[in-house]
């Protein structure tokens, strides 16, 4: 009780989230922004599936999945954090899958979670990309489990990437530069420009314009997006 109490304290003092998706509705062609920012995300490819809890989206092709419907939504300069809850449907061996994250007009990744990413960086572990000061850089995690509900997240304070995994950091390292602007944010599939593969099912996807703490990312993975 003491720790369940702990996380909910937790939880209750993390920033707002500048989007956030519990995809609670199960149906319809859009999925609504729960942190009231208005950020509505419309279906293309992406599907209603069952989710970490409840509903989620699923896409098993290389097509858009679903994505905010305005341009000028763009990724924090300066910090960041993206995480969401994913249950990789494939991952082959040098195959890239693309989970959720900022993308601009031409195709080329800004910020973004991949379950495993084979044309950059090292192959078949999770990947997250930021094109800091022009240039893309990944930093990694280890293999996914496929078929096996996964929390993600990446976190970025100007000086630090911090990956985790179940809410666990599974990598640090050292980085600066300002995170390049996308021109819409992705989930469970990108755009036309970039024909990654998908092939996962996703739910619970936030994103903050600063870098949470670990016990912040432990607490909201408890915490399904209401």
């Amino acid at each position: 009780m003491i720790g369940s109490a702990r996380a909910v304290a937790i939880t209750k003092s993390l920033p707002s989230p500048i989007a956030s998706y519990g995809f609670t509705a199960g149906t319809g062609t859009t999925a609504v922004d729960s942190s009231g920012n208005g950020r509505t995300l419309t279906l293309n490819n992406a599907t209603w599936a069952t989710g970490h809890t409840g509903f989620g989206l699923t896409n098993s092709g290389s097509t858009t999945g679903a994505v905010t419907s305005s341009s000028s939504f763009t990724a924090p300069a300066a910090a960041l954090t993206i995480m969401a809850w994913v249950r990789p449907l494939d991952l082959t061996a040098g195959s890239t899958h693309f989970a959720a994250g900022f993308i601009d007009t031409g195709g080329s990744t800004c910020a973004a979670i991949f379950t495993q990413r084979g044309d950059f960086g090292t192959s078949n572990v999770l990947q997250c990309d930021l094109r800091l000061g022009g240039s893309l850089v990944a930093f990694h995690g280890p293999a996914l489990t496929l078929n096996t509900w996964t929390h993600v997240a990446v976190t970025y304070n100007g000086a630090n990437v911090v990956v985790y995994k179940d809410g666990v950091s599974v990598g640090s390292y050292a980085a600066t530069g300002t995170v390049a602007p996308g021109d819409g944010f992705f989930v469970a599939g990108s755009n036309l420009a970039s024909l990654y593969d998908t092939d996962i099912d996703i739910d619970d996807v936030r994103v903050f314009n600063r870098a949470l703490t670990a016990r912040q990312v432990k607490a909201a993975m408890t915490m399904p997006v209401a």
